[in-house]
């Protein structure tokens, strides 16, 4: 392939955004800052990208985060606008969207319905213990993508243990749970390693499969049951989309990003 899995499921994600979308990207996604960058310049000239606390939109290169430790960072010098952490608190409030409308979440349980789970997988063997696995908790995203107009789930990687029939707990509620308390929507679209689901029906339907992969080969490395009818094949990135990330990933840090990917 002319391209890695990071850079298919970045160009994926960018065909989605609209002009009018706000994005808010967290630490350690680099996918999701390709994917804005890849909209600005090719479909949403006037996508706003928020990483952290800063607002990038004239600048066109993965750069680290300006409070990491990497001295070569640029991202001091490429801010366009620093937003206040109290300032950021108003995400809260329903009438204002000024930080977001836009969200990306991933976990380490996904569910047909689109629960994620950042918290914990259970030990069920144990009497003691209530975790066998600890996740970094739910931090922003529960608030976040509750209350932006829509958010996108990823992860990467497609397992059993991964896309789970049920997450033993719930950090962003999918269409059920949303239901069950009155919460109107649910998130957009789920992409993997191997495929991209829909929820239109309230729960995963197969949209699309990747090049490198089988409807049959998604199924036995799928934890829920999924209906696949008009599945079509994934387009692949075009050669302009390609052509942007070489421009933005410098360093190839999305094809490295594909070391750790489980499918």
């Amino acid at each position: 392939m002319d391209y890695s899995i990071t850079e298919l499921m970045a160009c994926i994600i960018a065909r989605e955004l609209e002009n009018e979308d706000k994005l808010a990207i967290g630490l350690n996604a680099e996918m999701m800052l390709a994917a804005g960058f890849i909209s600005q310049k090719l479909y949403s000239p006037d996508l706003k990208i928020n990483v952290g606390n800063r607002r990038i939109e004239n600048d066109v290169e993965l750069t680290p985060p300006a409070w990491c430790d990497i001295k070569y960072t640029k991202s001091p010098f490429i801010v366009e606008k620093y937003t206040p952490h109290e300032e950021i608190l108003t995400v809260g409030n329903r009438s204002s969207q000024e930080f977001c409308n836009v969200f990306f979440v991933g976990g380490i349980q996904i569910d047909k319905y689109g629960n994620t789970n950042l918290i914990g997988i259970r030990d069920e063997t144990s009497k003691t213990r209530f975790f066998k696995l600890r996740g970094p908790g739910s931090i922003g995203t529960t608030s976040i993508a509750s209350l932006s107009k829509k958010y996108y789930v990823f992860t990467t990687e497609h397992s059993k243990r991964r896309l789970v029939e049920k997450v033993d707990l719930v950090s962003v509620p999918g269409y059920n749970m949303r239901k069950l308390y009155g919460l109107k929507g649910g998130p957009e679209l789920m992409i993997t390693p191997l495929c991209v689901f829909d929820f239109k029906t309230g729960k995963t339907k197969l949209r699309s499969y990747h090049p490198h992969t089988t409807i049959d080969e998604i199924r036995k490395k799928t934890g829920f049951g999924f209906k696949a009818n008009g599945a079509k094949k994934t387009k692949i990135p075009t050669k302009q989309e390609l052509n942007v990330l070489k421009k933005i990933d410098k360093n190839n840090e999305l094809k490295e990003l594909d070391k750790g990917y489980v499918y």
